[in-house]
């Protein structure tokens, strides 16, 4: 469709998956997730992201009697959302799209749980991946910081050296520290506390039952 200059249609928003939209959430249907891993070292973030992922979703069922309960999962308003995907730079994706799409044009067989519960899960995948690329980046800089700690103190050890340039140089390091040590432990906490949430999000679906043989 690209090609040809036309709007593509994502896969869940298709005529095909709206036609056979019984077959993958009506209460009799089975879901399959393939989860494609690497064995290479380069790939083990994202393999371990996916087979988390994928962990999660495998526990995932409809539940008839949850069928008229609709309370969100995860108990952030829309400005919450929207501040948490400014914050941590994760925000729309062809994937979360493409389930938005499909909820809103079948909103009385998709249940509000599915869709929180894979939105909840997709951001949690975000978020562990900045948390740790922020923690490496920090990591990174304390390295410089010792550098530049292990030469002010060098430049003490000096009969007579200037000791406003030490102590400006010194605050312009420790206030540096401060605030980029600062923001990761906020980031911190604020997915420590989405990993609570989305652990209780986890609880509240069934567990599948052992299909008869």
């Amino acid at each position: 469709a690209l090609g040809r200059n036309k709007p593509h249609t994502p896969f869940r928003a298709s005529k095909l998956t709206q036609v056979l939209r019984d077959s993958f959430i009506g209460e009799n249907s089975r879901t399959c997730m393939i989860a494609t891993i690497s064995p290479g070292m380069a790939s083990c973030e994202n393999t371990l992201n996916t087979l988390r992922y994928a962990n999660r979703v495998k526990e995932l069922t409809v539940d008839p009697s949850a069928a008229g309960d609709v309370r969100p999962i995860m108990h952030h308003t829309p400005n919450q959302i929207d501040d948490l995907d400014a914050q941590w730079g994760v925000g729309s994706s062809p994937q979360r799209d493409d389930l938005k799409l499909l909820c809103e044009q079948n909103e009385e067989e998709v249940s509000p749980q599915l869709f929180t519960f894979h939105e909840a899960v997709s951001q949690m995948v975000e978020m562990e991946e900045q948390v740790v690329e922020d923690h490496r980046a920090v990591f990174q800089e304390s390295i410089r910081w010792l550098e530049d700690e292990k030469a002010l103190l060098e430049m003490t050890e000096e009969v007579d050296y200037d000791v406003d340039s030490y102590a400006t140089q010194l605050e312009a390091i420790l206030e540096q520290k401060i605030y980029i040590l600062t923001e990761l432990r906020d980031k911190v906490k604020s997915f420590r506390t989405a990993l609570q949430e989305e652990e209780q999000a986890s609880k509240q679906i069934n567990p599948k039952r052992p299909r008869a043989l």
